[in-house]
């Protein structure tokens, strides 16, 4: 368990409201310089021993000298910016109380990503006072964008990292947890992740006074192109790491589901038939279309003479999102026809490759989570959202997203939601662990 001297240092962290802004430039940065600020006064021996550099101002990357600078650095990143509160009357403690009691720290942050923000630097603060020394460099970097994909962060500290040609072995990021499925125990490392690509669709139609509605409205349109859109998929694809995925996870199905993963490869189609029964399963052989952000009129007695919807398309590795455009202009036309639409996109992140996960540091990475979780089975992972490790793959041999935390699906739910909490116990775990793997560089 921490002690409570590291509580009180993380808790104190989380009142700092350190919220992305989708729109950059209104970002309130006066809480990130606090929080940098904080982190430089709480955590002074990790800042007078390691080289510190803040990137577009506020990317943190710091870094301790190793023994050997002939071999190459490892990084471990994480980000400290956190999405934003709805009402926070919506919660039981306030979303930046950085309160807590015996059981779990309450805040905005604590699973995504401060947590491990924190983690690391007490397991470094802890070593640094036996005077330890890694064999080669060891890079931290935090950046202050994730939530948001913004350049501005993760990019920026990759460009600074490749202007100085620095490369890594490994990268350790967020990403797949340690999962506790009805008592079932698996570690999920994070190998590669889905891209994405945000749409917006635009139609237009007749305004019309509310008691005048005509048969060419934009929304009428709309609710069309909604339908054709919702639930769906497409580009099925049952990878190996999916193959793995669910060979480690054989003891938490039931019976036919079992029977359907020994015989995947011969029984496909059944196979994805039961797995697209389920969210996550069905995220996790195929591209997905959400249907978010809806726009109209915003007066209630007329009928606006455009309409627009939001598309967060999710797209399996293998696949671009020049593939998701051809499929987007595709449904659109087949839907309306000769029909004016705008289609605009907004956002755009490629899938990130799967990169060498059979190798020596897959296999260093598993021992060290052995260490704390023997015989756990362990696999490589699809992160079906989006981390900051993708704009690493660019200069990483190995990149790794593992969260070392042991979540049950309703826990590993709250990040971005109302309540979200760590357990002390979680905390403390991570940093054993964070301490194990900066040990085994």
């Amino acid at each position: 368990m921490p002690s409570n001297e590291a509580l009180v240092r993380f808790s104190n962290g989380l009142k700092i409201k350190t919220i992305s802004n989708p729109d950059y430039e209104k970002t309130n940065f006066a809480e990130f310089d606090k929080f940098i600020k904080y982190l430089g006064k709480t955590y002074p021996l990790v800042f007078k021993k390691c080289e510190f550099n803040l990137i577009n101002k506020y990317g943190i990357v710091l870094k301790l000298k190793g023994k050997d600078s002939q071999k190459l650095p490892n990084l471990m990143i994480g980000h400290y910016d956190v999405v934003g509160v709805k009402n926070e009357n919506n919660w039981e403690y306030p979303p930046f109380s950085g309160y807590y009691d015996k059981e779990y720290v309450y805040s905005r942050g604590t699973l995504d990503d401060k947590g491990s923000v924190f983690a690391i630097l007490e397991a470094l603060n802890d070593l640094l006072k036996t005077n330890f020394q890694p064999e080669s460099d060891l890079y931290i970097a935090f950046a202050h964008t994730e939530e948001t994909g913004s350049n501005e962060g993760a990019p920026k500290i990759v460009n600074y990292f490749r202007e100085n040609s620095i490369k890594f072995n490994t990268t350790l990021d967020e990403g797949g947890v340690i999962s506790n499925q009805d008592g079932n125990f698996y570690a999920f490392i994070g190998t590669a992740e889905k891209g994405r690509l945000l749409t917006k669709i635009t139609l237009y139609g007749d305004p019309a006074h509310a008691s005048l509605p005509t048969q060419n409205s934009a929304v009428s349109k709309l609710a069309k192109l909604i339908q054709a859109f919702s639930n769906r998929t497409d580009a099925i694809k049952i990878s190996q790491d999916a193959k793995k995925y669910y060979k480690s996870t054989y003891n938490s199905h039931s019976l036919f589901m079992r029977f359907l993963i020994s015989n995947m490869d011969i029984l496909r189609p059944l196979f994805v038939r039961e797995m697209s029964k389920k969210p996550d399963d069905l995220a996790r052989i195929s591209s997905t279309y959400a249907i978010t952000i809806l726009e109209a009129s915003n007066v209630q007695n007329a009928v606006s003479a455009d309409a627009s919807m939001m598309i967060d398309t999710r797209m399996l590795p293998g696949y671009t999102t020049n593939d998701v455009k051809k499929y987007i202009n595709k449904v659109v036309a087949k839907t309306l026809p000769n029909e004016k639409v705008k289609i605009e996109y907004l956002s755009v992140i490629e899938p990130s490759v799967s990169k060498n996960n059979d190798n020596s540091e897959f296999e260093k990475l598993s021992r060290v989570i052995r260490n704390i979780y023997p015989d756990i089975p362990i696999s490589p992972y699809l992160v079906l959202g989006a981390t900051d490790a993708r704009a690493y793959n660019l200069i990483s041999d190995n990149t790794f997203r593992f969260l070392p935390c042991v979540l049950t699906p309703e826990e590993a739910g709250l990040m971005h939601v109302d309540n979200e909490k760590l357990s002390i116990k979680n905390w403390g775990r991570m940093i054993t662990f964070y301490k194990g793997y900066i040990l085994s560089k």
